[in-house]
């Protein structure tokens, strides 16, 4: 307990007035001659002793009336914090100050930092000289004093000047676990963490409930200091995801970006998007009415007019809450000119008949030189002196089995990162492809080959339709829908393979029940390949194509043929995308960027074989970084990481060397950012339990909260409560003794 005025409990002494005046009063009985005291000497030491019990009731009543009046003056405090800044001792103090995207929404006419900012410059303030103060912020780059307790008070002040709000998330359960550690190695007598925030309910999420044992550890006694940001917040809508969707890369054709917007306000809002390409405006949006508390997609139709790069970015049109949240980027690359080989078995004087007529159309449509895809035409006898390191996919189209020459190449070729798809037909000797892929170390075929089946005469069915496509399969994910687009394609021939040797136990699919499990809704897991994947399947259950990874590269098989006597598959819409997504999913380019949230580290994979020992970064200040890889970086972990994602925007990383790679990141801010939802005091109380906490009323003025710290909960009330009752109680004991 603690005294605001100590100087009051000399007032204490008044209690010995009711003393001295109670022996004042205290008088002898006068002695007086009278007959037969007998009975009167008894009636008399009764009334005396129980005169003498109210007597002292009495005064002890008076007594206690002074006492509480004197500490009631003196302001009594108590307060169930470890450590007083009136307590003695030099303080030491950790301001956590929450620097998230949130904190740059609008409050009151003022960004939310600015209030925070301004809270902890009063927290500096009120320190004395000999106190230790640190400050740790959220997010942004980091400040070389920053998380360090220092008695120079001047450095956190210089950090809290250039501070800003920053794009990143904030994890606050990590920054006050990192401000508990710091201080429990302090030497001072009293220790506070402050925590600066708009208490953003996601912010908390690492932060769990804090279980019995933890109790005995020292540092849960540190008191924490809540200043809340978030009152009246101004109206915002935030742009919260984007959604691609294109066909193929390629300049001229249509593309679908879906916005995704969120109103975080108690009122409809009308906003306008616009959609930018290059730094140019593209296309824009009508008028959106965005619902309260709601979300709205919006999507725009464009096209690229021209090939390469493109730093694309959808933008909020005007001014709103939060400005940081109206902005977000994305980056596609088209027309990449992807070397692709096509071998077919010899050349035809009539082009329509050959076997790669209709895959030659798909992947070279209208031989236009903008096309995403650079296509050389092979025979089988080409394989033997082509280099075949320049194609990123090879397709072998109706081929007899290569003889061991061949097959030691195309070995060499997919086990060092190539991709070798193998389409059936009239040329495909069961026996020999098997005898080939023995021969080459089993790595160029998904399966062996079991025979080829047509449907029988006097049977039941004159085709096989497909039943099933791998919806996780990056190539096959936007085919799926709608079913139809891949049912309608009919196959009159073609190679069954050996799911029961591929598969080792695995039952065949051909023995469920195709009426009781649709095929589309099997997972790929359910129906393993001893390391090939069935990426299409038939009605009876037999795999169509199959995938197998091989040292580097993959092996594929389109167990039907390519061209339309073995199945309608090239005359159905469904034909070009499918080998187009496969051709871009096998040679590794990406239709978009990949996108990570502000803060988080961009990873380069590095090729195994790569001799590069340079990575150049362009990050959306235009400038050019280079750094060099690490040993462990070019070795072991085979990947390159950049740290430095605290601004958004497009950033281009770029692997120097005889294999140039180019990888373009888009970071944005985490569209979880723009929630409004706050955290309830009570939750914090039961994640931070048997720890004190306090929170501050007016984040704008903290003196209240200052003195609550140094004083504790004041009892003055309680003391002056407990004289009025003192008095009642003695009133009513004095009148009831007075003599009638």
């Amino acid at each position: 307990m603690t005294f605001a005025a100590p100087l009051f409990l000399i007032a204490a002494l008044a209690g010995i007035i009711p003393v001295v005046l109670h022996m004042i009063n205290r008088r002898k009985s006068k002695e007086l001659p009278f007959s037969t005291l007998r009975f009167l000497r008894i009636s008399v030491q009764k009334t005396r002793r129980r005169k003498m019990v109210h007597d002292w009731l009495l005064m002890l009543l008076r007594v206690l009336v002074l006492l509480l009046i004197a500490l009631g003056l003196a302001r009594p405090a108590i307060t169930n914090l470890a450590s007083l800044w009136g307590g003695g001792g030099n303080l030491a103090v950790v301001i956590v100050l929450d620097n998230s995207a949130s904190m740059g929404l609008i409050d009151q006419d003022r960004v939310r930092f600015e209030t925070a900012r301004r809270a902890a410059l009063q927290i500096v303030d009120e320190l004395k000289d000999g106190d230790q103060v640190a400050l740790i912020l959220t997010g942004g780059p980091k400040f070389p004093e920053q998380g360090r307790l220092d008695r120079t008070h001047e450095k956190v002040i210089q950090m809290l000047d250039q501070c800003r709000v920053s794009y990143e998330r904030a994890d606050l359960g990590v920054n006050v676990q990192q401000a508990r550690e710091l201080l429990s190695d302090a030497e001072a007598a009293n220790k506070q963490i402050y925590v600066l925030t708009d208490q953003q309910v996601l912010s908390w999420d690492s932060l769990a409930a804090a279980g019995t044992a933890a109790k005995k550890i020292p540092w849960l006694d540190i008191p924490i200091i809540f200043v809340d940001c978030n009152r009246t917040p101004k109206p915002n809508v935030a742009v919260t995801g984007i959604s691609l969707e294109a066909p193929v890369p390629v300049a001229g054709l249509p593309i679908t970006a879906g916005v995704e917007l969120l109103n975080t306000s108690a009122v409809d809002q009308q906003r306008h998007v616009e959609l930018l390409i290059d730094s140019i405006k593209t296309a824009g949006s009508p008028v959106l009415n965005v619902p309260a508390g709601e979300r709205l997609k919006h999507n725009f139709q464009f096209a690229f007019r021209k090939g390469g790069l493109h730093r694309c970015e959808v933008r909020l049109v005007g001014e709103d809450g939060s400005k940081l949240d109206d902005r977000r980027f994305f980056a596609m690359t088209v027309d990449q000119g992807i070397p692709v080989a096509i071998v077919k078995p010899k050349r035809h004087e009539i082009p329509y008949l050959e076997d790669t007529f209709y895959l030659e159309q798909a992947l070279s449509p209208g031989k236009s030189g903008d096309w995403a895809i650079r296509t050389t035409m092979l025979t089988a006898g080409d394989l033997l002196g082509e280099p075949l390191e320049n194609y990123k996919v090879i397709f072998c189209v109706n081929l007899p089995a290569p003889d061991a020459e061949v097959a030691g190449r195309l070995s060499n070729y997919v086990s060092g990162g190539g991709s070798i798809v193998w389409v059936c037909g009239n040329n495909v000797d069961v026996a020999a492809y098997n005898r080939m892929n023995k021969q080459a170390g089993d790595v160029l075929l998904p399966a062996p080959l079991l025979e080829v089946r047509t449907p029988g005469i006097d049977g039941d069915r004159d085709s096989w339709s497909v039943a099933f496509l791998d919806k996780s399969h990056p190539a096959l994910k936007q085919l799926v829908e709608p079913a139809s687009l891949y049912r309608s394609v009919l196959v009159y021939k073609y190679v069954k393979v050996d799911v029961a040797d591929t598969a080792g136990t695995a039952v065949p699919l051909a023995a469920v029940p195709l009426a009781a499990v649709p095929l589309a809704a099997v997972p790929l897991a359910a129906v393993p390949l001893g390391g090939a994947h069935v990426l299409a399947r038939l009605d009876d259950g037999d795999a169509l194509l199959l995938e197998r990874p091989v040292g580097q590269g993959r092996v594929l098989m389109l167990t039907t043929g390519g061209h339309i006597g073995w199945s309608n598959l090239p005359l159905r819409p469904i034909f070009l995308p499918l080998l187009v997504r496969m051709v871009f999913d096998l040679a590794g380019a990406e239709q978009a960027g990949r996108s990570v949230i502000a803060g988080s580290p961009l990873v380069l994979p590095l090729d195994e074989k790569s001799v590069s020992t340079n990575v150049e970064i362009l990050p959306p200040t235009g400038e050019t970084i280079r750094l060099s890889l690490k040993a462990e970086e070019a070795g072991k972990h085979r990947a390159f990481r950049y740290a430095d994602t605290h601004r958004v925007g497009i950033y281009l990383l770029r692997l120097l060397g005889a294999r140039a790679k180019q990888v373009a990141y888009s970071v944005n801010l985490d569209g979880e950012e723009a929630e409004p939802t706050k955290i309830e005091r009570q939750e914090l109380e039961e994640r931070f339990a048997g720890t004190p906490l306090v929170f501050a009323e007016n984040p704008d003025d903290l003196s209240s909260t200052f003195a609550w710290l140094r004083e504790g909960k004041s009892l003055w009330w309680l003391f002056l409560s407990g004289v009025l009752i003192a008095l009642v109680f003695e009133t009513f004991l004095s009148n009831r003794l007075t003599a009638k």
